[in-house]
């Protein structure tokens, strides 16, 4: 079992400290997803995402909570399903509980996000999903 509840409190720490543009081709691929398509995620677009990271900065705070955020919400989702696959596929799949929107596109706000974990604790822990 992971232990979500640090993740606030490390992530408010990364993020003041800066994190590198670099990371947007790890966590892409990390998560399985295009850049474009995590840029657009994080609220960047896809321009501005690669000029960030040919020019070795720093991701802007949005971007960076953003991109965090949908780490954590992988991460959760993984440990309540057995599989990547089936991991992939939750977060791909729009869900009633949110409005018939895809996890990872309700998770662009905090609190789509906070919709998303309260669905994934259901999930976990036996509640109606």
């Amino acid at each position: 079992m992971r232990d979500f509840t640090v993740v606030p409190i490390k992530g408010h720490h990364v993020i003041k400290r800066g994190v590198s543009s670099h990371v947007i081709a790890l966590v892409s691929q990390y998560l399985g997803l295009s850049r474009g398509a995590l840029a657009d995620l994080m609220g960047l677009d896809r321009g501005t995402a690669t000029r960030l990271s040919s020019e070795g900065k720093n991701l802007p705070p949005h971007a960076a909570d953003s991109l965090l955020r949908l780490l954590e919400i992988h991460d959760m989702a993984a440990d309540v399903f057995d599989t990547p696959a089936g991991t992939a596929t939750w977060l791909r799949t729009p869900h009633p509980l949110l409005e018939n929107e895809r996890p990872l596109d309700a998770a662009k706000t905090s609190y789509g996000a906070q919709a998303v974990k309260n669905v994934l604790m259901s999930a976990k822990y036996g509640g109606a999903v």
